[in-house]
């Protein structure tokens, strides 16, 4: 019963981190670059990625929760003294990169929350009031708040390799 329930938590845990990494990297990719090929007007764009992205946003809050939630229970489960002994976990290499990993997620989720707060809402405004300027100097700060986030989710993973024994 135990190992099924860590089978169990560890592919809820993988499928949502692929879930969350894929697609980010499938919207900065293909979806981003292709919308400005697609609709050259400026408010029909902003429009769209506005859509799509609280749709994305309702699935990827889902995946942020389930990745939390499994993370951990997945270190309860497996590494206990990560929480009841945090002091002597930390001095071991795996406790030390688990907080590694744990500090890199807490950072990636502030970005990433962070931007979307912050800038989510100006994007509409900005392109129906037709202050295309404000609206692309906003979305070079936003751009690279992203590109920052995503390239956390990609360093997160191989904090997860090293913590599963891939490299070790």
């Amino acid at each position: 019963m135990y190992g099924l329930l860590l089978i169990t938590l560890l592919f809820i845990h993988v499928i949502s981190a692929v879930f969350l990494v894929g697609s980010s990297i499938f919207v900065w990719v293909i979806v981003w670059p292709a919308s400005s090929i697609a609709m050259p007007d400026e408010k029909q764009r902003t429009r769209f990625m506005s859509i799509m992205g609280k749709k994305y946003a309702l699935l990827t809050n889902i995946v942020i929760v389930l990745l939390t939630l499994t993370g951990i229970a997945l270190v309860y489960l497996v590494r206990p003294d990560y929480i009841t002994n945090f002091s002597g976990a930390i001095t071991q290499q795996w406790g030390y990169v688990l907080t590694v990993k744990i500090v890199a997620v807490a950072l990636m989720y502030l970005i990433l929350y962070g931007n979307n707060l912050w800038h989510g809402k100006m994007f509409p405004k900005l392109a129906e009031a037709g202050k295309f300027e404000d609206l692309k100097r906003l979305r070079k700060i936003s751009h690279m708040l992203s590109f920052i986030t995503v390239g956390l989710m990609v360093v997160i993973v191989l904090i997860a390799e090293i913590l599963a024994g891939v490299f070790f």
